[in-house]
């Protein structure tokens, strides 16, 4: 076999090599994540960028292409596995349908923040679908809803390191910041839900506060997960009309089936021992996605990091924070 680094292995007939490779990736990135803490999407992108920078990318495509594509939309599907109505009822009404309002809201000022920085739409949409709801899951899920280049691959591994970055530092700054805010427990956790982007951080934060908090906080990001649909609906919508298109999009496959499996898991048709093993799938196929469209980045884009779009993601952060603080000032007790 022609070893990769001499010339790189023949993609028509080793299809699987890719495939292989980004699923050691992703089995890598999510073990060490879990032991050392260290978000795993970061791992997944930090390697598959490796992989693009040795020249390996364009004998692997094939594979790459698996799980940059379906692998990613099925693991996005399976999010919908851990969201029950039942379960987001808890938080009562009014923060269940704010926590949409926070998510449109948010996704329209990232937009517009990324425009007026300069940003091609699609960077835009990606940036702001990815501080809307849960980081990385979300960037990807909008990416595979608009056109692909190689722009938009750039962008969407960019945005998978840099909304981790600020969940990391919002993971240890806003408990201390609800804290000087004189917010509750359960007032803290609904800040923490509906502000910090990636789910670990979100639980991070809030068993740093209290077991209650904790709880508050994992409602409330479901919230947020919840209205990954609309969003992508929301996201395709958009770049249709700056096309000129006037016909509405249906909704990607991915969305219908994310939200059969939500509809499945509220009225019990999961079993409870299957909810865990649908949950690690979902994340190694996300993180398999993360590897695969860092791999297929130019490693000249790599050093052309545009402070425009660290400038939307950070600033967008701000705004999502905000609405978050004024939910649970307003809604919740």
């Amino acid at each position: 076999m022609t070893h990769l680094a001499a010339g790189g292995v023949s993609a028509s007939r080793h299809p699987a090599a890719g495939a292989a490779l980004v699923g050691l990736i992703a089995a890598c990135a999510l073990l060490v994540g879990r032991a050392t803490g260290f978000p795993a999407p970061v791992l997944a992108a930090v390697a598959g960028m490796g992989v693009g920078l040795l020249g390996w990318s364009g004998a692997l495509a094939p594979g790459l292409s698996l799980w940059a594509r379906p692998g990613l939309r099925t693991g996005v599907a399976l999010l919908g596995a851990q969201i029950a109505w039942a379960e987001l009822a808890a938080l009562g009404l009014p923060v269940a349908l704010a926590s949409g309002g926070v998510v449109m809201a948010s996704l329209g000022a990232g937009t517009g923040l990324g425009l007026l920085l300069g940003l091609p739409l699609v960077e835009a949409l990606i940036a702001a679908s990815a501080v809307s709801i849960c980081g990385a899951s979300a960037a990807m899920a909008a990416s595979s809803a608009l056109p692909e280049s190689e722009a938009s691959r750039r962008t969407t591994a960019l945005v998978v390191v840099g909304v981790n970055l600020l969940s990391t530092i919002a993971m240890v700054a806003y408990p201390l910041i609800a804290r000087h805010l004189g917010f509750s427990e359960r007032q803290t956790g609904v800040f923490l839900g509906l502000s910090i982007h990636d789910v670990a951080q979100v639980v991070a934060a809030g068993s740093s506060v209290s077991p209650t908090t904790e709880a508050s906080a994992a409602l409330s990001k479901l919230s947020r997960i919840l209205w990954l649909g609309p969003v992508v609906v929301a996201v395709a919508l958009s770049m249709g009309a700056s096309a000129g298109q006037r016909r509405f999009p249906a909704p990607p496959l991915f969305v219908w089936a994310f939200a059969a499996l939500m509809a499945a898991r509220s009225f019990g048709l999961i079993p409870a021992a299957l909810l865990p093993v649908l949950a690690t799938i979902s994340q190694l196929l996300l993180l398999g996605g993360v590897a695969a469209i860092s791999a297929q980045v130019a490693p000249r884009d790599l050093m052309r990091i545009e402070p425009k779009l660290a400038w939307t993601l950070a600033t967008a952060t701000g705004v999502i924070a905000l609405l978050a603080a004024a939910v649970s000032l307003t809604l919740v007790r």
